[in-house]
């Protein structure tokens, strides 16, 4: 991870001073959750592309396949005709 998160920031966060280093050492992942708190304390320092990379490629991923296919949205509706 290119940013790293201060350890204080788990105080802010409410989760333990090692998980913040382990994540940083690339050793944790956040969940969805906690990586949004974490933006949250450091302000957008961070991103959800810093934290959780597999999730943003997953979801862009997804995201073309989408399109490809016509869809509207993750779900596999149609996409309206407007």
């Amino acid at each position: 991870m290119k940013v790293k998160i201060p350890v204080k920031v788990a105080d802010h966060i409410g989760v333990d001073r090692s998980y913040i280093k382990k994540i940083n050492r690339g050793i944790r992942r956040p969940s969805l959750k906690t990586a949004r708190k974490i933006i949250e304390a450091m302000e957008g320092v961070v991103s959800l592309e810093d934290l959780r990379p597999d999730i943003v490629s997953l979801v862009h991923e997804l995201s073309q396949k989408n399109e490809t296919a016509g869809h509207a949205t993750l779900q596999g509706r149609p996409a309206s005709k407007e």
